[in-house]
């Protein structure tokens, strides 16, 4: 009769663990990739201007 409790708790503490895990990984790669992601948005912010600038141009 205990075997499958401590079956079920091995579990959560297996879900547990991996949900440790993926979520200490992705803040890593986020703080890790920070640098990239700033000058993204600003590569991102410049292309979008430009394509602005180019839509309120006059037709020659």
């Amino acid at each position: 009769m205990k075997a499958p409790r401590v079956l079920s708790r091995l579990q959560r503490g297996q879900a547990m663990a991996e949900y440790g895990v993926i979520t200490a990984a992705f803040f890593g790669f986020t703080v890790m990739s920070w640098p990239f992601l700033v000058q993204l948005i600003r590569a991102l912010n410049t292309y979008f201007q430009s394509i602005y600038y180019v839509i309120q141009s006059p037709i020659p």
